[in-house]
C-alpha cells in the first residue's frame, strides 16, 4: 500500500504545508523540494493552488471553499478532487497534517 493511499483525508483533519519543504513559485505553479531532498516536484492547477492556499492549517471543507475557482461544481467532486490533492502532495513529503489544533 503506497503513501498516498494510506493517507485518510478525514474532514475533521488540518491540513499544513510541511515545514522543513523549500518551495518557490514560478510562472506555471510551485516547485518543491521535501527536506530529504528526494525529489523536485512541479505543482500545477489544484495542487498548486492547494499549496498556496495553505498559508495556515485548514480542513478539506475549507480548503474547497477557498478553491472553487479551480473545481467542479459538484460538491461531492469538489471534496474527492481536493481529497486527492492533498494526499498526493503528502505522499511527496509537501503538505502534512496539522499537529495545531
Amino acid at each position: 500500500m503506497s503513501t498516498a493511499s494510506a493517507t485518510v483525508v478525514a474532514e475533521t483533519n488540518r491540513w499544513e504545508r510541511s515545514v522543513e519543504a523549500l518551495w518557490r513559485r514560478t510562472a506555471g505553479g510551485v516547485v518543491v523540494l521535501p527536506n530529504d531532498g528526494s525529489t523536485v516536484s512541479s505543482l500545477e492547477g489544484v495542487q498548486a493552488a492547494l499549496w498556496l492556499a495553505l498559508v495556515r492549517p485548514m480542513t478539506v471543507d475549507t480548503l474547497v471553499d477557498q478553491l472553487t475557482e479551480h473545481l467542479e461544481d459538484d460538491p461531492a467532486t469538489r471534496r474527492r478532487v481536493v481529497g486527492e490533492a492533498i494526499r498526493s502532495l503528502v505522499s511527496m513529503g509537501a503538505v502534512r497534517e496539522s499537529l495545531n489544533s
